[in-house]
Parts: structure tokens; sequence; C-alpha cells
């Protein structure tokens, strides 16, 4: 099911296949774990990613495909971070590269702007 453009990923984690899915559930699910609102999203990621954000990042991506597909949850954030030593440095750029090419409210995530457009400002006639 990978295609990044959608933000869907497969990698195998403890020898079974795991869809990411960086959709808006994965956005809420992520600023949730990491206590942060969505204006401070592009600051989590300004000077790399941190081994909390990483945890967060796959966790939440994984549960937000998984509820949305109605599979059954048997992990938690703690599981992911066990994730963690399985998942090889390639394959974590894979799932950043996929993530940062995924939409959050119609704008890129890598553009490192704002990412809640601005309301138009009424013009004088």
């Amino acid at each position: 099911m990978t295609n990044k453009k959608r933000g869907y990923i497969d990698i195998t984690i403890d020898g079974k296949k795991k869809t990411l899915h960086f959709s808006m559930n994965f956005w809420a699910e992520f600023t949730e774990q990491m206590g942060i609102s969505l204006q401070e999203i592009g600051s989590v990621f300004e000077s790399g990613i941190s081994l909390p954000g990483l945890r967060a990042l796959i966790y939440s991506a994984v549960l937000a495909n998984d509820l949305e597909q109605g599979n059954t949850v048997d992990y938690n954030i703690y599981t992911a971070g066990n994730w963690l030593d399985d998942i090889s440095a390639e394959t974590i750029n894979d799932v950043v590269e996929t993530m940062s090419q995924s939409k959050i409210l119609g704008n890129a995530l890598n553009n490192n702007e704002s990412k809640i457009p601005a309301k138009p400002k009424p013009s004088k006639k």
C-alpha cells in the first residue's frame, strides 16, 4: 500500500508488515502524544527528530492506519519504542520522507510555513 503522496508507507516490524498512514488522524494523535498544538509541529522537526518524537511518529502513524482500517490494536506507545530497535536508519528515512510528502491542512509539511492558513483580510473598496 506504499503511496508516499497519499501518506502511506509499509514497513516490516517484528516480521510483520505494518502500514503507516500520515493522515489527519495521524496528526491528531501525534500532537496529542507530543503535547503540542498544530502550530508547534514545525518546531518538533526543526533540529532533527528526537527519540520521543520518532517513537510518537511511528506509533501514531501505525495507530492511525489500524484504527482507520478497523484492525485490532494490540500495541501501545511502549511497544512502538521496542519496534525502533528493529527499524533500520534507511527505513526511518523513508518514513520521514513519506511524512514530509504528505499534506497537513492543505500545506506541505516540508514548506516550514504556517500550517494553518491565515484568514483572508477583507478587501477595502
